[in-house]
């Protein structure tokens, strides 16, 4: 059966994913399943980084695995993300009197790449809520972190790689501080973004890269644009550029302190 999915335009700059089936084992709720399918969104699209198609506007899109990745195949699609709520456990801690209602949720997902039909990822996550509301206020307050799981996964995966397009500014002693990369709002480009700078060497016949330094988007000029100040290794951009040596900078995760934070909520909520 061909799928109605409607690639838009954008599809062809940005790299796309659809979010198939999300489901729940037996005993889950289906109004956590759909929480879970909501923070999955969420984090997808969060990071602009993707064009997210959510499976179930799609006319006809299978329910079995294989056949809903050969379907996407035919359609265009690149990526495909699928997801199980597997449990959820509560309990109860009493505090000066006042009852504390605990909940852990555990979830999976399996991301595959829809040409050769490979596994990339898979994953279980696991997350703990509580309140002094009930049940359900602890068990909603276990899902509040999914969204960063799958910032996680896109800034993990999915990173950019661009070329230095000009030098903005130097220093006499510090070398490089600011230049435009040729990377932009297309590519899911934005504001805080860290690039690691790489030198590509030819040793023994062999190409390999060696870190020399770190960049931070300070404005996306455009859809292919950016302007990144140099927050290490200045001076060896400038030498790696003055003797003519290859420069590959690749996007990585940010160290995000919120996404600690979080983690160390969960390891307090679990207590």
């Amino acid at each position: 059966m061909a799928l109605s999915l409607c690639m838009m335009p954008a599809l062809a700059q940005k790299q796309n994913i659809v979010l198939g089936k999300v489901g729940g084992n037996s005993g889950v709720g289906s109004q956590w399943v759909t929480k879970l399918k909501s923070g999955i969104l969420e984090g997808l699209t969060s990071t602009g980084r993707l064009d997210v198609v959510d499976g179930a506007t799609l006319g006809g899109l299978s329910s079995v695995t294989a056949e809903a990745i050969a379907q996407l195949r035919e359609a265009g699609a690149k990526y495909y993300l699928e997801a199980t709520l597997e449990t959820i456990t509560t309990s109860t801690d009493s505090y000066d009197g006042k009852t504390m209602y605990k909940a852990k949720m555990e979830y999976a997902y399996q991301l595959y790449d829809v040409t050769s039909a490979a596994t990339l990822i898979n994953k279980k996550n696991s997350h703990y809520g509580s309140s002094s509301d009930g049940y359900d206020a602890a068990t909603a307050d276990a899902f509040g972190l999914v969204d960063n799981d799958l910032v996680a996964l896109v800034n993990n995966v999915f990173r950019v790689s661009a070329e230095i397009k000009a030098v903005n500014e130097t220093h006499p002693k510090k070398g490089i501080k600011s230049v435009y990369l040729g990377a932009g709002s297309s590519d899911g480009v934005v504001k805080g973004n860290i690039f690691e700078i790489f030198k590509v060497m030819d040793v023994a016949g062999e190409l390999i890269t060696e870190k020399i330094g770190e960049m931070k988007v300070v404005e996306v000029k455009s859809a292919s644009l950016s302007l990144c100040n140099v927050t290490k290794g200045g001076k060896e951009l400038q030498d790696a550029l003055d003797n003519d040596i290859p420069i590959q900078v690749t996007s990585r995760p940010p160290k995000d302190i919120g996404s600690l934070l979080g983690g160390i909520n969960d390891v307090l909520n679990s207590l």
